[in-house]
């Protein structure tokens, strides 16, 4: 009986030593990091209450040269957040979270500084869903000051398989604080869960912001890349899908700002129940004064939720709106326009980056992450 208790011990202590050396690698090692208490609930987050850090860097100056190498390495359906600083830099490479990897917070050195980039199609990936460069499945995930591009040249119009995503969403409380989102047709794959997007700039021709996630836009630059043409529309902004009244699913923008080329209206129907609202949001010229489309089927018109609230600029005129876009009233956009419309209250807190004021500040950290 002692012996074979010994050999318990023994395994015990031999699994506790890999695991510590497991974290505490060498750079060459490629995965090194500190963990630490649970991060807390701050307005901005400090760097010494994530659990695990680590440094991407294309010329070799921190822990990997890869995003996706970093992802990998954090641990499968972690508890406590996981932050990813990502140096200035192009990354050109096509990333998974997958769903393993839950709580990862990935912060770059600003959105027109940090990219990452990958130039697949709906034809060259077996479908537009396949065709993202950075696809998110995991829950509880993060990004901040980071552009998502996808490089694959503007299709010709009425082609076939030439559809490009940037980022395709498929996992639960997921938010975006400063990002770029840059494609041509279909840029943002907003498929399932709930969203939050803060002070982002999405770029895009047709459906440029399509799914049937639940998500709050705000304080957003929405900018049409559509092309100038003598007809009447040449671009969608949102193509939302929900399918059945009982679906929670549709798209709220609060506070945006629409600009851009073209003549483009505010969404079509992409699914019988699609929910689209612009509340006090500034919309250029380059919305066409129909404002809605019901995908050339009328029986759409009576169940899609295409609202319009106190919106302005050129393009706010609802004069000659379709008869199913409706203006609505300060009671009825209540609901779309509060963090509870993705129930936000209970998730969105503790999820704003931390503020990395300097570079001194960063490599002040680094001796703390990498010992």
């Amino acid at each position: 009986m002692s012996i074979k208790i010994t050999i318990v011990v023994l395994i015990v202590l031999v699994t506790t030593i890999l695991s510590l050396f497991a974290i505490h690698l060498s750079k060459h090692g490629e995965f090194k990091g500190v963990y630490g208490n649970q991060p807390k609930h701050h307005q901005h987050q400090d760097l010494s209450l994530h659990s695990l850090v680590f440094i991407v860097d294309l010329n070799g100056n921190g822990n990997f040269t890869t995003v996706q190498k970093a992802i990998d390495a954090v641990p499968d359906f972690s508890l406590s957040r996981a932050l990813i600083i990502i140096n200035a830099g192009i990354y050109r490479e096509k990333v998974i979270v997958s769903e393993k990897k839950t709580n990862i917070l990935m912060q770059g050195r600003g959105y027109q500084r940090t990219i990452i980039e990958w130039n697949d199609t709906a034809h060259s990936s077996g479908g537009n869903p396949n065709s993202y460069t950075f696809a998110i499945f995991a829950a509880n995930f993060v990004a901040s000051n980071i552009s998502f591009k996808n490089s694959a040249p503007e299709p010709e119009p009425g082609a076939e398989g030439a559809q490009a995503v940037a980022v395709r969403i498929d996992g639960d409380q997921v938010a975006f604080y400063s990002c770029g989102f840059y494609g041509f047709q279909d840029t943002l794959l907003d498929n399932t869960g709930r969203h939050y997007f803060k002070n982002c700039f999405i770029q895009g021709s047709i459906d440029f912001i399509f799914g049937k996630g639940l998500s709050l836009y705000q304080d957003c630059v929405i900018r049409s890349i559509a092309k100038q043409s003598k007809a009447d529309i040449t671009g969608f902004i949102t193509a939302q899908g929900r399918e059945s009244e009982g679906e929670r699913s549709g798209f709220s923008f609060l506070d945006c700002n629409i600009d851009g080329s073209g003549k483009v209206l505010l969404g079509r129907a992409w699914r019988g129940f699609a929910t689209v609202v612009f509340s006090q949001s500034y919309m250029s010229s380059v919305i066409s004064s129909e404002g809605w489309g019901d995908w050339e089927n009328v029986t759409r018109d009576k169940t899609v939720t295409f609202g319009e609230h106190r919106c302005y600029g050129e393009g706010a005129n609802y004069k000659e709106r379709v008869a199913y876009g409706k203006q609505l009233t300060d009671s009825e956009a209540s609901s779309y326009t509060d963090i509870s419309y993705i129930d936000g209250d209970q998730w969105l807190n503790g999820t704003t980056p931390p503020e990395l004021n300097s570079f001194e500040e960063l490599e002040e950290y680094d001796l703390i992450s990498s010992y």
